[in-house]
Parts: structure tokens; sequence; C-alpha cells
């Protein structure tokens, strides 16, 4: 068995100062996150947004998985969906980590239907999430 850890792409808002923060702590301790967006998630610090969307392709391409994380004040999400819906597009596996989001049983609103694809796990503690998505087995 390949005890090494697969990369992948971690996907939340970027204008919370904590969530790339939070991240780039994970990538510190040795998970390989392939998303650069949050070395730039500064306000001003992304150059071209063209550039950034087009490199954001790339590195999801690159991932295993895709781990998208939010918390209720962290709503509304505009990029982590279109980042989870470029996974779904690419046959990604998506965990999804909502540690205090209350899903509507219907809508599974205020992230929405997609998250009932066969790709899609729900994991609520973080450190578990990005384990589980960077393990081989996975």
């Amino acid at each position: 068995m390949n005890d090494e850890l697969m990369p992948i792409y971690v996907a939340s808002r970027a204008s919370i100062p904590e969530r790339g923060e939070m991240w780039r702590n994970f990538r510190a301790q040795g998970i390989p996150i392939t998303s650069s967006w949050i070395d730039e998630d500064g306000q001003g610090q992304t150059e071209d947004f063209g550039e950034l969307w087009e490199r954001i392709a790339h590195e999801i391409a690159q991932s295993v998985a895709l781990v998208l994380y939010a918390e209720t004040s962290d709503f509304p999400l505009k990029g982590a969906f279109i980042e989870a819906g470029m996974a779904l597009g690419m046959n990604k596996r998506i965990v999804v980590c909502l540690p205090d989001v209350t899903l509507d049983n219907r809508s599974f609103r205020p992230i929405g239907s997609w998250v009932k694809h066969p790709n899609v796990s729900f994991i609520p503690d973080i450190a578990e999430a990005v384990q589980w998505a960077t393990n081989p087995a996975f």
C-alpha cells in the first residue's frame, strides 16, 4: 500500500483571512495542497482574475480530490461552488466539511442539491476531511 499523501485542491471563502491561514497551516504540516489562491488571499493580492481561474482549473486537474469547507458565517459562497463544479466536471471526488451548517432537508440549501452527487462525501471535522481526501485508498 502506498503511504504517500495524494494532492488535493481546497475551496472555501477566500475573503475570510482565517480560511487561507487554515489551509496554509495544513500545507505546512505536509499536506499536498495544490490551491495557489491560499497564498494570495489578501485584499488586492490577485492581479489577474482570468489567469487565476485558468490556474484554478489546472490545480484541480492535478488533484485527486477537492475539499470544500464552510461555516455558517461564510455564506454566501461564490467561487468555492464554481471550483466544486469544475471538480465534478473532471470526475474528481469532493469532500464537503460544514461543521456548523444546517442543510435544508429538501433543497440542501445553502449548498444545493449537487451534494447528492455520487462523488460527494461529507466529513464534519476538517482534519479528518483533509486526511481522508489525501489518502491513496480514498
